[in-house]
């Protein structure tokens, strides 16, 4: 397994994202997960900044592990309109991820957000039309679609139960569950719950809780039991699932959250390898 570094922490920390894949080269990883959020959303961008970026992961040899399509917060809406732009979004960020030569991408906000005085049901069924609708879209382009569990009571997909299920009410073959082990410490979910996703499971994302609020601080300042976690998906075949789809086998460290302060993203990335390396040194950049 080798570790990814996830560029969501140098977003909040208003750094470009150029910047950051440049910092992301000099500490040696090769695998980047992109938040394709703010500043870096591709929807927004110039032709001539996608190129640069573009450009930047070639000339440094990176590899774009997982694109997090960070505005999906609609896709269970009960406007249709939302749900639309929604799913404009992730369409674009697809494309772009292509063009960077990745296939696996992450649906996140839990797979949708639930709405007041809407049931829960209808919520579903839009979050299941609108995953199944974009894995139709994404199938003939060799696109691998991660589902983010969001470990609060006003996402859609909120435990690995819910996981499985929308899963199998998708009924898709490129549609998988992404293990984030910070939101399964705030749900309560030991290692072993995995066992109903294990020959799905192609993503992990190494994120920090202080066990109630999802803190995606420093890896190793908060409670999360990372190595438990790892050495779960390791025993439950995560590698050989990766090889089957021709995939590398990655767990990114994930810091950062929207409207919070990141005050020196390369400080916090480096304290976070420096704990990894204590914990789990068979992770490699």
């Amino acid at each position: 397994m080798r570790l990814a570094l996830n560029t969501f922490a140098y977003e909040v920390g208003k750094v470009p994202v150029e910047e950051a894949l440049r910092s992301a080269n000099k500490f040696g990883f090769t695998f980047i997960e992109y938040a394709a959020y703010g500043s870096s959303a591709p929807i927004s961008m110039s032709k001539a900044r996608r190129s640069e970026i573009i450009k930047i992961f070639k000339d440094s040899g990176l590899q774009c592990s997982q694109m997090l399509l960070a505005n999906t917060e609609n896709m269970a809406s009960s406007d249709s309109a939302k749900r639309k732009e929604a799913m404009e979004h992730m369409k674009r960020c697809t494309d772009f991820q292509l063009e960077l030569g990745g296939k696996q991408v992450l649906i996140c906000w839990g797979c949708g957000v639930l709405e007041s005085g809407i049931m829960h049901e209808e919520s579903w069924t839009h979050t299941v039309s609108s995953i199944r609708e974009y894995a139709e879209w994404s199938l003939d382009k060799g696109i691998l679609i991660d589902l983010e569990l969001d470990p609060h009571v006003y996402f859609v997909v909120n435990n690995t139960v819910k996981m499985a299920k929308v899963i199998e009410d998708v009924g898709m073959p490129n549609v998988f569950p992404n293990v984030d082990i910070g939101h399964l410490c705030i749900t309560r979910e030991a290692p072993n719950t995995l066992e109903k996703l294990k020959s799905r499971i192609l993503h992990v994302h190494i994120s920090e809780t202080d066990t109630f609020e999802h803190t995606n601080s420093i890896i190793g300042t908060g409670n999360a039991d990372f190595k438990a976690y790892i050495d779960k998906v390791l025993e439950l075949g995560i590698e050989e699932n990766c090889r089957r789809y021709g995939e590398a086998c990655v767990a990114g460290i994930e810091m950062g959250e929207p409207g919070g302060t990141v005050d020196d993203p390369d400080r916090w990335v480096r304290e976070s390898l420096e704990y990894l390396g204590k914990i789990l040194p068979e992770l490699k950049l």
